[in-house]
């Protein structure tokens, strides 16, 4: 009488080795609640706002297509303009501030020699990420205040008479002063994305870069940021988008005065839609923002990969 084993020696290798695959669409069912929540809260909106701002809905009755008559409004609309101009600028310069101060806070945290401080220094750069935004625009808020704030208050001390100066009240240095909240605008994410990649770097080509004498700065410039082109471009997409997109600091703070210095379109998008009811006309702002962010990230992402040995394009 034949045993278990041998009737299971009997069945061919391949036969077994089928009856325990499991199933091709499988991976897809695991995959299909997040495809779900991205269809449903991501990409279904995103189609919408499009749809949406070629029409004149007010976000109650039945939207009425309109064409582009929506877009020659917006786009001959000097408030929105100036929006326009005041986000970009903004954008820019709080994007390079922060990417190069994390750039610097990672290189001194990774040229240290104690994994002691470099644990420290971490908690440091990386402890604003817990603290909640509003909370810190409120602080920044009162820093700026005229009479008593903080800003004020030190330049008197070193002999600066400046009359109590309103910082967010004067059209000249509103937009200034809200670009500068969270100076020195040390991005957490991006100091651990950067301190990360370094760390990631094969120390052999310290070590042979350290015996042809080559110094710090120098190994900085033509070893560690060619290797972060990748990380770079990343934190880049990731900042530009924010900044495009901001719209609560100008909220909470200057609610976008005065004479709307500090107005984003993030923000009139927020007033069209919420206090005036023109939800066609605020899809249309939001369709203009998306194309934004698309634009500046694809031109970041042919620069990066522009002459780029890390990868094959």
């Amino acid at each position: 009488m034949a045993t278990n084993s041998s009737l299971v020696s009997d069945v061919p290798m391949n036969k077994r080795s089928k009856q325990r695959l499991t199933p091709v669409y499988a991976p897809y069912l695991f995959l299909l609640p997040g495809i779900i929540l991205l269809v449903v809260f991501r990409y279904y909106p995103a189609f919408s706002a499009v749809f949406h701002s070629l029409t004149d809905w007010d976000g109650t009755r039945s939207a009425n297509f309109v064409g582009l008559n929506q877009y020659n409004a917006l786009f001959s609309d000097p408030i929105f303009i100036k929006s326009v101009e005041n986000v970009v600028i903004y954008t820019l310069v709080r994007s390079a501030v922060s990417i190069v101060m994390a750039l610097i806070g990672a290189e001194l945290v990774y040229n240290l020699r104690s994994y002691t401080f470099q644990s420290i220094w971490r908690i440091v750069f990386t402890l604003p990420l817990v603290i909640p935004v509003t909370v810190v625009f409120l602080v920044w808020r009162q820093i700026y205040n005229p009479r008593l704030g903080l800003l004020n208050q030190t330049l008197s001390a070193v002999g600066v008479d400046n009359h109590g100066f309103p910082w967010l009240g004067s059209p000249d240095t509103a937009l200034g002063a809200l670009t500068l909240i969270g100076f020195p605008l040390i991005s957490g994410l991006g100091f651990l994305v950067f301190l990360a990649a370094l760390q990631n770097l094969p120390t052999e080509v310290n070590d042979a870069a350290l015996i042809d004498g080559c110094t710090r700065l120098r190994r900085i410039f033509s070893i560690d940021l060619p290797s972060l082109r990748g990380p770079l471009a990343l934190i880049a997409i990731l900042s530009i988008n924010a900044g495009l997109q901001e719209f609560a600091p100008m909220l909470v703070i200057t609610n976008g005065g005065p004479d709307n210095a500090t107005l984003s379109p993030g923000l009139y998008l927020y007033q069209q839609a919420f206090t005036l009811g023109k939800f066609g006309y605020a899809t249309a702002i939001g369709t203009t923002l998306m194309l934004m962010t698309l634009v500046f990230s694809v031109f970041i992402l042919r620069a990066r990969y522009r002459r780029s040995h890390d990868v094959e394009v």
